[in-house]
């Protein structure tokens, strides 16, 4: 493919006979994929090294993890020269940027919305998704912090990308969840259908559908095979298998919005399988558990505090 071809069709001054071969090329071989992703990253880069002192003015920056800062700097040192020779046929004719919408959902809330290109998105609780009122040019972007299942609708020749502070995920139509808290270190991805490719600091990795891929502490990735009950929460269900009492307790926390305390040691050991629904609150879910564990607890409702004993 004509990399001047991709760039106007990138920058949305390409004509309609273009972008159309442009999608026919890109759905013809997943290698055609990669080196369309590949062009596209480029053009970000190349984008976001000449836009951003300009949005920066507008409004202040949202906090980044260090690494996302390290492959900005590595990949400006490595394309400013092409950079100062194309700006001019990147953006000469680019529209404007639609201005972003901002949604947030409160701790033990969900919510489901579809946007402008028919993907639906389903939101848990304390997650905020920034998305355009409609997606120009081609690419469909959106930024996410906390967890969302994304179910997305198919258009090869416009990738959608979700930008995390953990990381990118990228896809054309594909159903997959996202969980990045930027207030914790936890990130996983989870791919139930199609294929999309997810970007770390120094890697690109290609995922399939069953798969599930976990952040670690050190950097690297786990990857394994993906459980569809951890994402039964898009139906209002916590559902948990095999997993031991200090994990599902921190499950309680990140969709029932409290702050659950303990000291019980034999919690680590003690291993449920289960379903709540989400509805009937944390004090139903813990008086379930009871029947297996014993232990005795109190409720703080002005802290939003759980104190096990």
């Amino acid at each position: 493919m004509d990399k001047d071809a991709l760039y106007r069709y990138f920058s949305n001054s390409a004509t309609e006979s273009e972008r159309s071969e442009v999608r026919r090329w890109v759905e013809e071989s997943s290698d055609n994929y990669l080196e369309f992703m590949s062009e596209r990253h480029f053009f970000d880069t190349a984008s976001m090294l000449v836009c951003e002192p300009e949005a920066e003015s507008e409004a202040p920056a949202r906090a980044r993890r260090p690494w996302r800062i390290w492959t900005r700097v590595a990949a400006a040192a490595a394309i400013v020269a092409g950079t100062l020779a194309v700006q001019y046929v990147f953006f000469g004719n680019q529209e404007s940027p639609m201005p972003m919408q901002s949604i947030y959902v409160p701790v033990a809330q969900r919510l489901s919305l579809v946007l402008a290109d028919g993907t639906t998105v389903w939101l848990n609780s304390a997650t905020t998704l920034r998305f355009p009122g409609d997606f120009r040019g081609g690419t469909r972007q959106v930024e996410v912090d906390g967890e969302a299942y994304f179910k997305v609708a198919k258009d090869a020749g416009r990738p959608f990308t979700v930008v995390t502070d953990h990381g990118d995920v990228v896809a054309t139509g594909t159903e997959f969840n996202v969980d990045a808290y930027s207030t914790s270190e936890d990130f996983s991805v989870s791919l139930v259908e199609g294929a999309v490719h997810l970007s770390s600091p120094d890697t690109c990795i290609y995922m399939h559908a069953g798969e599930k891929i976990e952040l670690l502490a050190d950097g690297a990735f786990s990857q394994g095979a993906l459980e569809l009950s951890s994402l039964e929460w898009i139906d209002g269900l916590l559902s948990f298998n095999n997993l031991p009492m200090t994990e599902i307790l921190a499950r309680f926390e990140k969709y029932y919005g409290v702050t659950v305390r303990h000291s019980r040691s034999d919690f680590a050991t003690a291993y449920f399988s289960g379903k709540f629904y989400l509805d009937e609150g944390v004090e139903q879910a813990l008086n379930t558990l009871r029947h297996d564990i014993r232990f005795d607890y109190e409720v703080d409702k002005s802290t939003r505090t759980i104190t096990i004993k």
